[in-house]
């Protein structure tokens, strides 16, 4: 498996490639300029925005949003996150055929903090770069709120995944990276239509499926849901189950 420390800035541009097979992004214009002369690439990015992130000095600052953009909401389980400062290269989730799974291996095993953990689903991100390689996309993602660890620091979240697939135009792709990732937007209006709650659901989304409950009983950092039919409950404002 190859593994690439990509510089990132905010500001990047596709040199002239065929889209999803030999296009490489470089920090030299702005992200309006990515995909020129290639329709199929700028509609693909258009669906993607990416945020800018901040910087101390030379390095990058992970856990400062430059300009809060565009969020996007994960929709399956296991795509490996560490700290977002973190020093060393954090191991790439790697989605194929629908199936979503984590590097393995010796040097793999070396990149471990001791902090990492997986991406929840309900969980909202940014994402901060995309590079599109022979066979996949990769995209770089950042938790759009800070978790408070043990020790009372908090810390954004960073994850790198590469989704795999020799699909060539921007719809086709999309459809690969919606099962795993999809703009917080359309699944608030999906979990609206279909009157559905998914584990990792906020307290706002759950509202906008099933409306407003009938009881709130509140235990602290978990609260119950009460309606006519169901019960559901909350962990920290996140669906933890469905009775």
């Amino acid at each position: 498996m190859q593994f690439t420390t990509m510089l990132r800035k905010s500001a990047l541009i596709a040199s002239a490639a065929a889209f999803a097979l030999t296009l490489f992004l470089t920090p030299q214009a702005s992200a309006r300029d990515k995909g020129n002369g290639n329709p199929e690439l700028a509609k693909f990015l258009t669906y993607y925005p990416t945020t800018p992130v901040g910087h101390h000095g030379i390095d990058i600052d992970y856990n400062r949003i430059a300009t809060p953009g565009a969020v996007f909401t994960v929709r399956a389980p296991g795509i490996y996150a560490d700290m977002a400062n973190v020093r060393h290269f954090i191991i790439t989730t790697e989605v194929q055929d629908g199936q979503v799974g984590q590097g393995k291996g010796f040097v793999n095993s070396m990149s471990e903090t001791g902090r990492s953990r997986d991406l929840k689903p309900g969980e909202t991100v940014y994402i901060t770069n995309i590079d599109v390689k022979n066979g996949y996309i990769h995209f770089e993602l950042l938790t759009t709120e800070p978790t408070v660890l043990a020790d009372g620091s908090s810390t954004r979240y960073r994850a790198e995944v590469n989704f795999h697939t020799t699909a060539a135009t921007a719809d086709e792709i999309k459809k690969v990276i919606d099962p795993v990732l999809i703009d917080a937007a359309t699944a608030t209006a999906a979990a609206s239509q279909s009157k559905t709650v998914d584990i990792g659901m906020t307290t706002d989304q759950v509202k906008q499926s099933l409306g407003n409950p009938d009881k709130v009983i509140n235990l602290g950092p978990k609260k119950i849901y009460v309606y006519k039919d169901i019960k559901v409950v909350f962990l920290d404002s996140k669906v933890s189950d469905v009775q």
